[in-house]
């Protein structure tokens, strides 16, 4: 991934906040000159055997996961909020539009889990549990009983331990703190929920600078 070094995460544990907070991530692979396969796929990032660990599912009737093997790298990429940048927002000038965007890409070697693996039903869990924490009353699922063990068996469950992590949190770092009030502004103020996020972003990143 190219990185300005304005752009770069300030330590890695942004990078796995971004991973926790988006955690629907696009997985990536490639076999023998075939065509690249892409699914989206829910992850939980883990320390697992003082390692980072990913931990994703994906229906085993998608063929997707038959083309992970343990010698090859998978890449996933985790996309944030993203919005353009209308240079009339700035305070100074000339400048031109841009886009900014938080993106994260982790790449290692998958591991498939045995259908009847009883981490299969663990990554299911914790998945939910993440995701349901968000939510005003959360469920659980074992709530579903019988009927989610039953589902179970129809689920690719796999964990990649990650090689390398790398991120852009593009916020206007590279712009001086008036131009980006203005944006901020700007972006506060629009109907995209992504332009408001970035906001928000760029708001706590200047009050921690």
């Amino acid at each position: 991934m190219y990185v300005p070094n304005h752009f770069r995460a300030q330590s890695e544990d942004e990078l796995y906040a971004v991973i926790d907070r988006y955690m629907f991530a696009t997985v990536i692979s490639a076999v023998d000159g075939a065509s690249p396969r892409a699914t989206m796929v829910p992850f939980v990032a883990r320390e697992d055997g003082g390692r980072r660990r990913l931990w994703g599912h994906m229906a085993r009737a998608n063929p997707h996961w038959r083309d992970f093997q343990p010698v090859r790298e998978i890449l996933v990429v985790f996309r944030g909020p993203h919005t353009y940048i209308s240079p009339s927002w700035y305070a100074d000038e000339p400048n031109v539009p841009t886009w900014n965007f938080v993106v994260v890409h982790v790449y290692g070697r998958p591991r498939l889990l045995e259908p009847d693996d009883p981490r299969v039903l663990w990554v299911l869990e914790q998945t939910v549990e993440q995701a349901e924490a968000r939510t005003a009353r959360p469920w659980q699922l074992a709530q579903a009983g019988d009927y989610a063990r039953q589902l179970a068996p129809g689920v690719a469950a796999f964990e990649i331990e990650v090689a390398r992590v790398e991120g852009s949190l593009k916020l206007s770092q590279n712009h001086p703190r008036e131009n980006r009030r203005g944006v901020i502004a700007a972006l506060a103020a629009s109907e995209s929920s992504d332009a408001r996020e970035i906001a928000d972003l760029m708001r706590a990143r200047d009050a921690a600078s």
